[in-house]
């Protein structure tokens, strides 16, 4: 699976947490991965409950309108994930001491684990989101990532995207739920498919029809260059199968504030209208449609990072307390 899929990016990355020193923080001597730990604490999430809808102090991640999801984890070790799978014959032929430990993974130091799921942009729209990112929210990148290797050359947004790039990896299994029903995806010719072994198996017989090679070396040729027809089907398949799912329509993050905010207006919109008279149901339905625009992202819509169309004043209150 490719980083871009469905018309959206999946950025992961691993960042290395500094763990050869001791940093002083306010009177205090900590370790980074620690002061990590910290700035991810106190880095306010998303006004995702009534709780921190009270709260009122806004995800900075918020700030931008190409953000879907955005997690952020201290990887300290991967997981033991139980002994690699085998045959219980062939252990107990070898005599295979199952209570002896496997060797695993370890990390030389601990790593923090970035995945944001975005509006691709651009050409190169990893680079342009990390750039963009870094505009919107300096300060709380700053306290992050400050504790990792490599951070201390950041200065501006070109740095911090030259910083994080090399730290990302292939999204191996992205989540595409955009997509209501199955996409048109163009299929394969079944001739496409038969053509190259049945061309592979073909001429070399035919040659040895004509004389033209002896028929140990047709029925030679014929196994080779159908085996080799086989193996161009399956490069065609396999890449075929590499191409990312097409953008879901209407998917970005607007789109989806904007659908979010109409289905909560038409919801009250259905309530108040029962019983109502078919000619009075029209004409509301016709304001309605005028009040809410549905066809217009810049209009009436829910704000980044709530949960409701009805808080969109506290994103705003949360943006300048974070941002002071």
């Amino acid at each position: 699976m490719p980083n871009l899929d469905g018309g959206h990016y999946f950025f992961t990355a691993i960042v290395p947490i500094k763990n050869d020193v001791v940093v002083a923080h306010e009177g205090l001597r900590s370790s980074p991965v620690h002061m990590v730990r910290e700035a991810l604490e106190t880095l306010p999430t998303a006004l995702q409950s009534p709780e921190a809808v009270k709260v009122g102090i806004q995800s900075p991640f918020a700030r931008s309108l190409r953000t879907h999801f955005a997690r952020l984890v201290v990887l300290d070790q991967p997981f033991f994930n139980g002994r690699d799978h085998s045959d219980a014959v062939a252990d107990a032929l070898r005599g295979t001491d199952l209570l002896a430990p496997q060797a695993n993974d370890v990390l030389a130091c601990p790593y923090l684990l970035v995945m944001i799921d975005f509006d691709p942009e651009g050409s190169d729209p990893a680079r342009h989101y990390c750039e963009e990112l870094w505009t919107l929210m300096p300060r709380e990148l700053k306290a992050v990532f400050r504790y990792c290797y490599g951070f201390p050359a950041v200065r501006d947004a070109k740095t911090f995207a030259d910083f994080l790039l090399p730290c990302q990896v292939e999204t191996t299994m992205p989540f595409n739920d955009y997509w209501v029903g199955a996409p048109a995806l163009p299929t394969l010719s079944r001739w496409w498919l038969i053509a190259p072994p049945a061309l592979g198996v073909a001429l070399p017989l035919l040659a040895a029809l004509l004389h033209r090679v002896s028929w140990p070396a047709g029925l030679i040729l014929a196994l080779v260059l159908g085996l080799a027809g086989l193996a161009v089907d399956y490069g065609i398949v396999m890449r075929r199968g590499a191409r990312p799912l097409p953008a879901a329509p209407d998917a970005t993050l607007r789109h989806v504030l904007k659908a979010l905010c109409l289905q909560q207006a038409f919801t009250r919109f259905a309530v108040a209208q029962q019983g109502a008279a078919p000619q009075a149901r029209g004409a509301a339905f016709r304001e309605f449609l005028a009040a809410h625009r549905p066809a217009d992202l810049d209009g009436p819509t829910q704000a980044p990072g709530v949960i409701s169309a009805s808080v969109i004043s506290a994103s705003a209150v949360g943006a300048s307390v974070v941002g002071s």
